[in-house]
């Protein structure tokens, strides 16, 4: 049986994501968002996110809950945080603390820490945002 109801909220997303990049324009994708749809190579089912480039915005997939790439969010605002231009507020040009290069996440030492704005970075573990338990 086939279920309408997601089916009508993915074409809906769908149709977000295009009118959302038609007004972007095509700009260069960096980091996680940038990286192709990855389902990972577990069979288990884990509903996640992840950056689709093509169109400008973040859709809903399937993981595997393992393997996989870090174009991987636990949740849709997650997602749009790190890779949305249309959610990025970011800061002048003088900055408080350096971003990534110098901070380190010790309590989670696999996180990944991307780079959103100048001065602005988040610690992914997962695919959770971490980086309010960093202690940095």
């Amino acid at each position: 049986m086939i279920n309408t109801s997601r089916i009508g909220l993915l074409l809906a997303l769908a149709v977000l994501c295009v009118t959302a990049g038609q007004k972007n324009g095509s700009v260069p994708v960096r980091g996680p968002c940038g990286l192709p749809l990855d389902e990972g190579i577990c069979a288990a089912i884990c509903p996640r996110w992840y950056f689709d480039a093509s169109v400008g915005c973040c859709l809903p997939f399937t993981y595997g809950c393992c393997g996989g790439n870090d174009n991987n969010f636990i949740t849709r605002q997650l997602c749009e945080n790190v890779c949305s231009e249309n959610n990025r507020v970011c800061p002048g040009t003088l900055c408080l603390l350096r971003p990534c290069s110098t901070q380190t996440c010790p309590n989670f030492q696999y996180a990944k820490c991307f780079r959103v704005c100048p001065c602005k970075s988040v610690w992914i573990y997962n695919g959770e945002d971490v980086s309010s338990r960093c202690d940095n």
